[in-house]
């Protein structure tokens, strides 16, 4: 516990956003007490007005959240609706832009957590529609820190995100990364509650201090996450979730479980497949070896599993889940340990 105007958590402010800013290569970093949700809302209700034209893309249960939430600002929204199998190409949304005129913003979640998908190209869209004068706004709360990504480099004006996923802290803190073009406190609409306005947020950070009273601890432990961050280097980080992603995705596909998506969309953060028997099954069996994973949503409830490979998950904790997991059902990998993929360590 620490008083939240006091000179030591002024530091931990100041210094998780310079942080943070330059992980995300953005202008300002807006921490808000909440979740990856949170972050999500006040980055859309700021940066968007009723009445104004939107796009959205949606890959799933969390593509349609920030659908719903771009229909609760009273914005008039356009869908671009996909699923697990389908990638989506920079010309297909610039075609589209070029008969609807009317769009101003387009939204874009960056990992699909709820059916183990990434938009791979999107720097690509976000570059193109930047350079058309589109707002674009991110939704990254599961790809920051796990997948690459960049503000100002790729034309994004808002990305959001979260402590508890890629930067590997504990839940709690929302994340809103800003761009240049959003790096004061004028560029931002205050019909909207308070706690979601973010130029409040900037007016604070001139301070290094937070808009209202703070979790203080989830601020320092995201402080803290963000220094394991800068010692393994955001580089590292990254590779080390692909190689282990592509380890986790090999071993579940020789136990002939399908595997959701394709080459074009896996997401380094979440493995979801099918497996051979129930989901509630597996679930519980691996639970009675302190192994939790998810289940599904949506549609995908009762169907398949989501793996979260964020954070500090390395290649020896994946081999220990694939053992336990071929263990079940009744399988062995041999020799697992030593198919450990290199750069898959934290201290690699």
């Amino acid at each position: 516990m620490v008083n939240h105007r006091s000179k030591d958590f002024k530091d931990i402010v100041h210094n998780s956003e310079m942080l943070l800013n330059r992980f995300a290569d953005a202008n300002h970093s807006v921490m808000t007490t909440g979740s990856g949700t949170l972050a999500v809302e006040s980055m859309i209700y700021s940066l968007t007005k009723p009445g104004e034209h939107v796009l959205a893309v949606s890959f799933g249960e969390f593509g349609d959240r920030m659908m719903e939430s771009v229909e609760r600002r009273g914005c008039i929204l356009s869908r671009l609706t996909k699923n697990e199998q389908d990638s989506i190409e920079t010309s297909e949304i610039l075609n589209y832009l070029s008969t609807h005129s009317e769009i101003e913003t387009i939204c874009l979640v960056h990992n699909e957590t709820g059916n183990g998908t990434s938009i791979k190209n999107l720097k690509e869209i976000t570059s193109a529609c930047k350079k058309m004068g589109l707002k674009v706004l991110v939704d990254s709360v599961s790809g920051f820190a796990s997948l690459p990504i960049m503000v100002n480099n790729w034309g994004i004006d808002a990305m959001a995100t979260c402590s508890q996923k890629g930067i590997a802290s504990v839940p709690g803190v929302g994340i809103v990364c800003l761009g240049k073009d959003y790096s004061d406190c004028e560029s931002f609409h205050n019909d909207i509650p308070k706690y979601l306005d973010l130029s409040s947020g900037i007016k604070f950070l001139k301070k290094s201090e937070t808009p209202f009273t703070p979790s203080t601890g989830s601020l320092n432990a995201l402080f803290v996450a963000l220094l394991a961050l800068e010692r393994e280097t955001l580089e590292k980080r990254l590779l080390r979730h692909h190689v282990v992603a592509d380890f986790i995705r090999n071993g579940i596909m020789l136990s002939g479980a399908k595997v959701l998506g394709n080459e074009s969309n896996y997401s380094d953060s979440v493995i979801a497949f099918e497996p051979t028997i129930p989901p509630s099954e597996l679930r519980l069996k691996l639970k009675y070896e302190n192994i939790e994973v998810a289940g599904g949503m949506g549609s995908l409830q009762n169907k398949i599993i989501r793996l979260g490979n964020m954070g500090i998950l390395t290649g020896l904790k994946a081999s220990f889940f694939l053992q336990k997991y071929s263990f079940i059902l009744g399988k062995n990998i041999e020799n697992i340990e030593e198919q450990i993929p290199l750069n898959s360590s934290i201290d690699s």
